[in-house]
């Protein structure tokens, strides 16, 4: 025991004499081999069962895969890379893997490091019991299938119906589907609201006690040494300066701190960026990533730019609803048989100039501007395929029957130069939404090349329209838009180049990509390969690409990574978020098990977007307030009868939901017109003109919230590179803390109907700091203990240094 205790000392002692060391010395020199060969900060590559195949070419660009001599890493991996470097296959040699491990790359002398995760499946034996009841077939329809019922038959054996499943720890709702009919599992008592007026079964897989991983947090820097906070055991800590992994002798530990010596090839670069991971028995710790500004780190939210992507405050307006800036392109479809609704009312790019120009967006507190399609639709209106068969037309620009020409009726290529030129020079980004997965059937590429299209007839007679789940990558919105059938090379060419024109021709700064699990993996891979080589490179200019994915967060998170998207729309994330706060009887629990599950899934400092709403959701204010029930058809309701907001209460929980999505991790996106409260069913009454004037007095003071709290996350890095806790959570209450450095922020939420005081035991990295009220309730802290007056339905976020 003597002896131990003598070789900790000594160890503890050399540390602490080299930490003097690094703060007593100069700028430190450059340690790591000039390269360039892999562009942006490389995503952890998942092990998934015994074998991961890798596609080197999403990391490493132009020739360099081509270039690679040797992959190496952990001894219980082998590593196998084809001739031509483009893919790598890893083999798992042990059972027993590190949940976190080093992958080096090697190019000639240069070693780049990737993080390789280990998968977290589980093989699991779901079983249903029929009761003596005969079946002719019994499956599983659920969220561990994306709800496809073909995925997953069971098979009678011994007299249960049994089917193996491999599922990552967690909650999956599901229904079982016997002789073709959903059913909930008589089985099983643990049943959950569907939130549109039914229930589904819920299975448990797996649990993760957090409180026994690691915790990282930043903690403090001086000269060039960075100071991260540690909680809980480690067995191996991770950090990476952009795509190099640091020596041991830049890192050390003391206590309950780790010390990151900066290097000199940081100083050396205007943005870069240090990130850190570590691991124990019982699993993961979050991960931190931390800018840094030609070597220090960054903790002035001023010397953020448009390139710092993760900082991005998202709005989406659909281009002709928003504002009508020019009325003489005005065009509607003289159709009797098209409701108003479904029509075009004259929104156009001019109209969005003018409202950057009026500095709209700049009282919001917005950085970036997403539009709706802008590609020429057709003239004439639609019949759609479902009952009861209305007539449409295309407004909102999703049925292009060009891919590089502006609508008419939107503006001219002039309008769309002026738009770019003047959000820029505003310090306001513009993203575009690009339609790749089908076209109209009037669109010269499909009537030239019909062959191109996918099959509109399954082999079973029945037509391949909308079935999003079953016939994911062929299935047809509607008979009139032929989805492509990207399988074939020259299509991928085809609609990259399409896509390529607007970034180039414009100056876009990026894609929102519309129906994105529809298309194939290889189009996504070839776009962002082509944006990276022909673009970003050459012009020095980071794009920023978000998808559009209904289903489990890992059919979402399987098209996101280094070669393919930078985020999606956390729709599971919203939904959960959607309920909690527009429904009394949903409880925080329920969200903050669910913002934990995106963090597993996507990582603590992802570029997933966490929204407000959309243009094919109902309202959330509708729904919170009473206005549209959630166990009504939410479509039809828009036409039966004008859907308002119902009981005012709803202008409080929208603003709820709001300052939720600006202090979470991820990327906030304000819809159009939930900064004020418009009301609405879904679609298309969802999509109702904008309103700017008259505005009422809660619509003003919802959307002085918004802007507020925007504000508040533009210029307060805590809520872009913070980490986060959880520090109470029950049915009404909900509050959580996160740190940056000397940034501290603590984010309540109070969702009953009664005043509530709410006291929270602060940790220690939220323990002394000034703190500061934003939204106006008298709180106080003595030892440690936070105690805040809420309002009912109320929210408070308290900044702190």
């Amino acid at each position: 025991m003597q002896r131990k205790y003598r070789t900790l000392n000594f160890r503890l002692t050399a540390i602490v004499l080299m930490a003097l060391m690094w703060s007593c010395q100069g700028r430190p020199d450059a340690i790591f081999p000039p390269g360039d060969d892999l562009y942006g900060l490389a995503s952890p590559v998942r092990l998934e069962g015994d074998t991961t195949l890798v596609y080197m070419t999403d990391y490493f660009v132009g020739s360099s895969a081509a270039a690679i001599d040797s992959v190496t890493g952990s001894d219980r991996l082998n590593f196998v890379l084809s001739q031509d470097g483009k893919l790598l296959q890893i083999t798992k040699r042990s059972r027993f893997l590190p949940p976190l491990s080093e992958m080096k790359v090697w190019i000639g002398e240069t070693a780049y490091s990737i993080l390789v995760e280990r998968g977290r499946r589980e093989r699991f034996t779901f079983v249903f019991d029929p009761q003596g009841e005969r079946y002719r077939s019994v499956s599983l329809r659920g969220e561990m299938n994306d709800w496809n019922a073909r995925a997953n038959p069971l098979h009678l054996i011994d007299g249960v119906w049994q089917a193996e499943l491999d599922l990552n720890p967690g909650r999956y709702q599901y229904l079982i589907v016997a002789n073709g009919r959903d059913m909930l599992d008589p089985n099983n008592p643990n049943v959950v609201d569907n939130n549109i007026g039914g229930f589904n079964s819920l299975l448990e897989v797996g649990r993760t006690d957090r409180t026994l991983v690691p915790h990282l947090y930043p903690r403090g820097h001086n000269r060039y040494t960075i100071h991260i906070g540690i909680e809980n055991h480690l067995e191996e800590v991770l950090v990476f300066w952009q795509n190099f992994r640091m020596p041991r002798e830049h890192v050390s530990r003391v206590g309950d701190q780790l010390h990151i010596h900066i290097t000199g090839d940081a100083f050396k670069m205007q943005r870069s960026f240090i990130r850190v991971r570590a691991w124990n028995e019982h699993g993961r710790s979050n991960d931190l990533l931390i800018p840094l500004e030609y070597g220090r780190p960054v903790t002035d939210a001023s010397l953020l730019t448009p390139e710092d992507k993760e900082a991005t405050i998202l709005y989406f307006m659909m281009v002709d609803r928003f504002n009508n800036g020019n009325p003489d392109n005005d065009d509607p479809v003289d159709d009797p048989e098209v409701a108003p609704r479904a029509n075009f009312w004259g929104g156009d790019l001019a109209g969005i100039t003018q409202k950057v120009n009026d500095g709209y967006f700049e009282m919001l507190g917005v950085n970036t501007v997403w539009m709706s399609p802008i590609t020429q639709n057709p003239l004439e209106a639609y019949v759609e395929f479902p009952a009861p068969r209305r007539k449409y037309t295309g407004y909102h620009g999703y049925w292009p029957i060009t891919l590089t020409t502006v609508d008419h009726r939107f503006g001219t290529d002039s309008d769309m130069y002026d738009l770019v030129s003047a959000a820029h020079n505003n310090n306001i980004s513009v993203m575009l939404d690009f339609v790749s997965n089908h076209v109209h059937e009037d669109n010269p590429i499909i009537k030239e090349n019909p062959h191109w299209a996918t099959n509109l007839d399954l082999p079973d007679g029945r037509r391949n329209l909308r079935l999003w789940d079953e016939q994911r990558l062929t299935t047809w919105f509607d008979t009139f838009l032929p989805s492509l059938d990207f399988s074939r090379p020259e299509v991928i060419e085809l609609m990259t180049d399409s896509a390529f024109f607007w970034i180039d021709n414009y100056g876009l700064d990026g894609f929102r990509h519309d129906a994105t699990k529809h298309v194939h993996l290889e189009f996504w891979r070839s776009l962002t390969r082509k944006l990276k080589e022909d673009y970003m490179i050459p012009n020095n200019k980071r794009l920023f690409q978000i998808g559009e994915t209904f289903g489990s967060r890992e059919l979402i998170g399987s098209y996101v990574g280094s070669g393919l998207l930078d985020g999606q729309f956390d729709f599971n994330l919203y939904f959960d978020s959607r309920s909690v706060f527009a429904r009394d009887d949903a409880s925080f629990e329920l969200l903050d098990y669910s913002i934990h599950q995106s963090f597993e899934y996507y990582g603590f400092n992802s570029l997933m977007g966490n929204i407000t709403g959309n243009h094919d959701l109902p309202r959330f204010i509708s729904l919170a307030g009473g206005g549209l029930r959630f166990d009504e058809d939410d479509k039809e309701a828009g036409w039966e009868r004008e859907v308002g907001v119902g009981d005012p209460v709803g202008y409080n929980k929208l603003s709820q939901l709001t300052a939720f999505i600006m202090t979470i991790p991820g990327v906030p996106v304000l819809y159009y017109g939930d900064e004020i409260g418009l009301p609405g069913a879904s679609d298309p009454d969802s999509r109702r003109p904008m309103v700017f004037d008259n505005l009422t007095e809660r619509q003003l003071w919802v959307r002085d919230n918004a802007s507020k709290l925007a504000q508040l996350r533009g210029e307060n890095l805590v809520f872009v590179y913070g980490d986060f806790e959880t520090l109470k959570v029950d049915h009404h209450t909900y509050v959580y803390g996160r740190r940056y450095f000397g940034e501290r922020a603590i984010v309540l939420f109070n969702s009953s109907h009664e005043p509530k005081t709410i006291r929270v035991e602060l940790s220690d990295r939220l323990k002394g700091a000034s703190y500061g009220a934003n939204f106006g309730h008298d709180f106080n802290v003595s030892d440690a203990m936070l105690e805040v007056h809420m309002a009912p339905n109320s929210f408070e976020v308290l900044v702190g240094r």
